[in-house]
Parts: C-alpha cells; sequence; structure tokens
C-alpha cells in the first residue's frame, strides 16, 4: 500500500510495551507493505536511533514501563527535529495533546486500520509540507 509519493515502503519505528498490542501493531503495519522495527521501551527506540539506525516514522504508545511515549516522542524530535513521531493512547486525548508539542501526531485508542494509515499518511503530509516551504 501506498503511505505517501516519498515513501513507498516506509520504515516505521514501533515502541509498545504490550507484547500482545505490539504483535498486532507489528503485522498491521507489514501488512500495509511497512518495515516495522519493534521495540519494547522508549530506551530500546532510543538506542536504535542514537546508534544510526533511519526510520521514516515513529508510532508509539503513551503509557510504558520507563519513559513515556510522550518523554520519548519529545527526545527523538530533539534528536531528529524532521522525523514524524505518532503518539497513541486510550487515555482522555485533551488530556494527551495538551502534552503535545507541535510536530508531534496524536491518534486515539482505539483505531481503526483505516484511521492508523491516514495518520500515517497525515505525518508524511507534515512532513512533505515542511521541507517544501
Amino acid at each position: 500500500m501506498l503511505l505517501s509519493k516519498r515513501h513507498v515502503a516506509p520504515r516505521v519505528l514501533l515502541i509498545e510495551d504490550t507484547e500482545d498490542t505490539r504483535e498486532l501493531s507489528r503485522m498491521a503495519l507489514e501488512s500495509q507493505a511497512c518495515d516495522v522495527a519493534a521495540v519494547s521501551s522508549a530506551e530500546a527506540a532510543l538506542g536504535l536511533l542514537l546508534a544510526g539506525e533511519r526510520f521514516d516514522l515513529v508510532f508509539t504508545d503513551v503509557c510504558l514501563g520507563g519513559l513515556s511515549g510522550i518523554e520519548a516522542a519529545e527526545r527523538i524530535k530533539a534528536f531528529q527535529p524532521s522525523l514524524p513521531v505518532l503518539v497513541t493512547s486510550g487515555l482522555d486525548p485533551a488530556d494527551v495533546t495538551a502534552q503535545l508539542r507541535p510536530g508531534i501526531h496524536f491518534l486515539p485508542k482505539p483505531y481503526s486500520m483505516s484511521e492508523l494509515l491516514d495518520a500515517i499518511r497525515a505525518c508524511f503530509g507534515a512532513v512533505e509540507t515542511d521541507q517544501a516551504a
């Protein structure tokens, strides 16, 4: 599935500490032609990025053991400002979005595959718009 003109098969860094949810999310993204690296913690994700791994998108749950998904998103954006970050949570959307800085996108749980793909496209669209400016 074509998610973006620039990203025919985007590489996604998935951060989810619940094994079943991580596996389901990984399979869902891979079914849409994404290359997925799935990790169970924000610390592991930051380690991959600091080691030079390249990704087109980071998709993280907000509630993680250790660093939260929001803390991870903040660190990722400080390190790689142009890397799109999509956070998801079943918490009150107003509470989550109040904590997000510009450039970090939010997808409330529960979501459908269509909503996930739309959110990923929106992340890529925002990056393409920023690069055109």
